[in-house]
């Protein structure tokens, strides 16, 4: 399976929006570029988007994780995979490059989170990549 990785810049946000829409379904554009733009420019978001045959079928969007209980670790902040392309492998490839830029970058580790409700999504990075459920995130609207 040949996937390739590219780093997304603001001339591909209006390409990879459906694919952001299937993880952020009540995101607009006009948010969603103003986020993109901003989040660069404070948090060194990097947002890569997974092509195969010519056709993005995954995006990955990271930044730096600087907390007192955390060890150099990258914070992955939206993953999908095409709703249509899953359960072919594309995540775990996706993901494995991921992993190793990181490491590339001198990261010790990895965290994300995902809501309750993604149980399939779970399991994958659980069973298959690797990673462990250690806290709960807790959200209050003010």
């Amino acid at each position: 399976m040949q996937i390739t990785l590219q780093e997304i810049t603001h001339n591909e946000l209006k390409t990879i929006f459906p694919l952001m829409q299937q993880l952020r379904p009540t995101l607009n554009f006009d948010d969603f570029s103003n986020k993109f733009s901003l989040m660069q420019k404070e948090q060194n978001y990097k947002l890569f988007g997974f092509m195969q045959n010519g056709k993005f079928v995954a995006l990955c969007g990271t930044m730096p994780f600087n907390v007192l209980y955390r060890e150099n670790c990258l914070y992955i902040c939206d993953f999908v995979v095409d709703e249509n392309l899953r359960g072919q492998g594309i995540g775990e490839a996706c993901l494995l490059q991921i992993f190793k830029l990181a490491k590339n970058e001198g990261y010790q580790q990895i965290e994300l989170s995902s809501s309750f409700k993604r149980e399939r999504a779970h399991k994958f990075y659980t069973e298959k990549m690797g990673f462990s459920k250690v806290s709960f995130v807790f959200v209050k609207n003010l």
